[in-house]
């Protein structure tokens, strides 16, 4: 059995068996693999196990960091966050300097709450971190990271187009809507779907709508939730003629507007509505004015509307929120669902959220499920519905009522995913 001395001066054992390389015999992988490690035999091994998967490896130690260069979107970086004199935070940065596009793995022997802060870090720098292992490596864990990697075309150019304002969005009717399905957890029957605002750009890529709206006017946040109504009404009509029944529809807000000189001239438009409609309230922004917030929500809530509280425990979405306004739904965010079948911090916060919602005799959505393993275990914690990738991807309205009519509902029955191609269509 190897052993190898880490940074933080204990003996890590690396076993035979969990290390065997077994070659692949024509595998190819676009893009480079960067294994960016200071240990000599880590680094070696690493190397060798995903040359023996068809990629071409670059191994840099922290003094060669060179050789990594020039970086495109089709490569993968294995990055060990303890190097010597150097840390993993300063590569994260280099590679944020560098506009890094690609997907970035980290390994560490420091506990998981480190590490997880460090893949929040990638996050902030705006890097796609796919997953994140502790010492000793565990090589089975490396290859499900590998498995959930979305490859990228390395010709694709890393230049975005320059993002449109919500205000010329709207004017030049460059504003369209995908649907994502929510499904009840025992059931998994679909019983509503989120309508997810996208600007089009100038070349014609789809783009999420949530940078724009820190920017945006409060009439440019009134006129983008009339243009989401309307879309709502074409919902029912579009799937009323596929013979299928339309469920209800979830819609983002922004907290600010809750206020009332914003808020009273959309609420006849959501009473009018042949679809019924849940506000799910934005994190992104406090409230203008608290007390008139909860007027306004608790009297739209007498005549009949529903709000969802949104993103729970990120940012604004706080338990302040959740005691204040009477939402009778909760989302937990995906940055705690993530992992909550292995994380015993993710587990216990996934836990904590729905015995409060439950408490408060709201429903309780947990957001962003993308493995069996997370499902299997929202569901043992009393979770009651759920919704992301491993069920499907946000859909245009053209491939929403293909999938509700091919989606079994039998709960021992793994959903049948509906990838979306870049036009926004179900891909055959």
């Amino acid at each position: 059995m190897a052993r190898y001395r880490t940074t933080l001066g204990r003996v890590q054992d690396v076993a035979p068996s969990d290390a065997v390389v077994t070659p692949i015999t024509g595998s190819s992988v676009a893009g480079r693999t960067y294994v960016v490690e200071d240990h000599d035999l880590v680094r070696s091994l690493l190397s060798t196990w995903f040359a023996a998967r068809g990629h071409r490896v670059e191994a840099c130690p922290p003094s060669r960091l060179e050789r990594m260069g020039p970086l495109d979107r089709g490569d993968l970086v294995v990055l060990d966050l303890c190097l010597g004199d150097r840390d993993g935070v300063e590569v994260l940065q280099l590679l944020a300097e560098r506009r890094f596009r690609g997907d970035v793995i980290l390994i560490s022997a420091f506990p998981d709450a480190v590490i997880e802060t460090a893949r929040a870090v990638g996050v902030d720098f705006g890097l796609h971190v796919l997953g994140a292992l502790r010492k000793p490596l565990a090589f089975d864990r490396l290859e499900a990271i590998l498995k959930t990697r979305r490859l990228r075309d390395p010709a694709e150019s890393p230049v975005d187009p320059e993002r449109p304002s919500l205000a010329e969005a709207l004017a030049a009717g460059r504003v369209t809507f995908h649907y994502q399905p929510i499904l009840d957890a025992t059931t998994l029957a679909v019983v509503s779907v989120e309508m997810l605002a996208r600007l089009v750009d100038e070349v014609g890529r789809e783009v999420s709508v949530a940078g724009a709206l820190a920017g945006a006017g409060p009439e440019d946040l009134r006129e983008l939730a009339r243009v989401a109504l309307d879309s709502v009404a074409e919902i029912g009509r579009r799937l009323t003629d596929c013979g299928t029944p339309p469920p209800p529809v979830a819609i983002n807000v922004p907290s600010n507007l809750l206020q009332r000189r914003h808020f009273a001239p959309i609420v006849p438009l959501i009473q009018a509505s042949p679809v019924p409609i849940t506000l799910e309230v934005s994190e992104i922004d406090a409230f203008e004015d608290l007390s008139e917030a909860r007027r306004v929500t608790t009297s739209a809530v007498l005549r009949g509307l529903r709000f969802s509280l949104d993103d729970f425990g990120t940012f604004n979405s706080n338990i302040d929120r959740f005691l204040q306004f009477p939402f009778d739904e909760l989302k937990l965010d995906r940055a705690y669902v993530r992992n909550c079948a292995q994380d015993p911090i993710h587990d216990a916060v996934c836990r904590l959220a729905i015995e409060l919602a439950h408490k408060r005799h709201a429903t309780i959505v947990a957001e962003g499920v993308e493995t069996m393993a997370e499902f299997v275990r929202l569901r043992e914690l009393g979770v009651d519905r759920v919704q992301g990738y491993y069920f499907s991807r946000p859909l245009a309205l053209s491939a929403l009522a293909d999938w509700i009519r091919s989606h079994p509902i039998e709960p021992d029955r793994r959903p049948r995913a509906v990838e979306v191609s870049l036009s926004g269509e179900a891909a055959p």
